[in-house]
């Protein structure tokens, strides 16, 4: 059973609540933080001024993850951009800083030291090994981190203080894909390949945990580094064991490689490919095999193709990343994070976090994602889970899915339109 809260009841809880902890500051001598300004005897908050909001991002921008995940904080980037050219959120420029990490664990930690005492917030960027390195120090600090693409569920689950994200884990999406395959083609053996993206034993084992409960069979698993350059031996060795599935957990680049290692030595799987989100990406449409078309399936965080009346889709039309559903999300992303700041009057991180967790079906960006609903103990937006195929040189949406940590609720999926 879904309990649905009054926002204004919440917001009024948590704006009272953070009142007196700033009242408690204020009387102990606590003085305004980097960049920050004060106003009327008040403690202006770490990152905002009168004129400037402070974001920052510690993103993937080189190494084997970089074509994959850069397009999120470019396209989060240009929509910023936007909104500042329209006079900001109310009256404020948005000021973007992102740093690269190359997908290091300590540079991120670095990078992120480095932002906590002249930024706002941090924006999600991709990495679920630097999203696990960054988040306790983020959380300790207060500093909100705002709807990173992670796999790993202990930055989550329990929900961590200042901690949210939009995209259900990779774990879940594994569950949910072999579901969805299931009920499509009957139950079968599976095969699970993935990069080691977040948990990736976690999503290795609730696919097989869904399989056999489903009536299936697992048949083996294989790792292969984010970047391998040549899928042929995993390739033969699925050709060997001739399953009914593939299921795949892997970053966009790799999974192209993957699928066309599969067409070339002619290892499809008799029914399908089931694969999570890490694969829908521009660097996946522009390198696959059109002939595996038909048997690939990949769960998506967002529809596709995108409404045409959303600003995103409209700001990212023409250029670079007009057909990457990465850009999508970090535009899509950057729209949530806008509105959360417009409904946060008193710009505080706490009221800021305040506003997200009273998120109940918020239609946060129409068209690109499904409506949000957060909480104090769930700090994942998404409920839906969008099954796509390629098609061409971009991605369209076949089935919805349900999304949720309650085994026994009702999972089946619905035929999109």
């Amino acid at each position: 059973m879904r309990i649905a809260f009054n926002r204004s009841a919440k917001l009024a809880g948590a704006g009272a609540a953070v009142a007196l902890a700033l009242a408690l500051g204020a009387c102990s001598g606590g003085s305004p933080g980097a960049g920050g300004e004060t106003s009327g005897g008040a403690v202006a908050e770490v990152g905002v001024t009168a004129d400037t909001i402070r974001l920052a991002a510690s993103q993937t921008l080189s190494g084997p993850g970089a074509a994959s995940c850069a397009p999120s904080t470019d396209a989060a980037q240009l929509y910023f951009d936007k909104v500042n050219d329209e006079g900001g959120v109310d009256g404020r420029k948005i000021d973007f800083e992102v740093l690269d990490d190359g997908y290091d664990p300590q540079r991120a930690l670095a990078n992120v030291r480095g932002f906590i005492d002249s930024k706002f917030a941090m924006v999600g960027a991709c990495g679920s090994a630097t999203a696990a390195a960054i988040y306790r120090t983020l959380s300790d600090a207060g500093m909100p981190f705002l709807f990173p693409t992670n796999g790993v569920a202990e930055v989550v689950k329990p929900a961590s203080p200042g901690i949210l994200q939009l995209l259900p884990l990779y774990e879940d999406q594994t569950a949910s894909m072999v579901r969805y395959g299931f009920e499509e083609f009957g139950s079968g053996s599976i095969f699970v390949v993935v990069n080691p993206l977040g948990e990736y034993e976690s999503a290795i084992s609730r696919a097989r945990e869904v399989a056999e409960s489903g009536g299936g069979s697992f048949v083996d698993s294989a790792v292969a580094q984010l970047g391998t350059t040549d899928y042929t031996p995993i390739a033969l060795q699925i050709k060997e064991a001739d399953p009914d599935f593939v299921v795949m957990s892997m970053g966009g680049s790799d999974s192209a490689k993957f699928v066309n290692a599969l067409v070339d030595q002619n290892a499809l799987p008799r029914s399908a490919v089931l694969g999570t989100s890490a694969s829908v990406a521009g660097s996946f449409l522009s390198s696959y095999n059109t002939a595996a078309s038909d048997k690939v399936y990949f769960g998506s965080a967002i529809q596709l193709p995108p409404s045409a009346e959303n600003e995103c889709t409209q700001l990212l039309a023409g250029g670079d990343f007009a057909n990457d559903p990465i850009a999508l999300i970090g535009c899509a992303s950057a729209q949530a994070i806008v509105e959360a700041i417009r409904q946060t009057p008193e710009l505080t991180r706490a009221n800021l976090l305040a506003t997200i967790e009273s998120w109940d079906e918020e239609d946060i960006s129409p068209g690109i994602f499904a409506p949000v609903s957060f909480s104090a103990t769930d700090h994942i937006g998404l409920k839906t889970l969008y099954v796509v195929q390629p098609q061409g040189t971009e991605f369209g949406v076949i089935a919805e899915c349900p999304y949720s940590e309650d085994e026994n609720a009702d999972a089946s999926c619905t035929p999109a339109g």
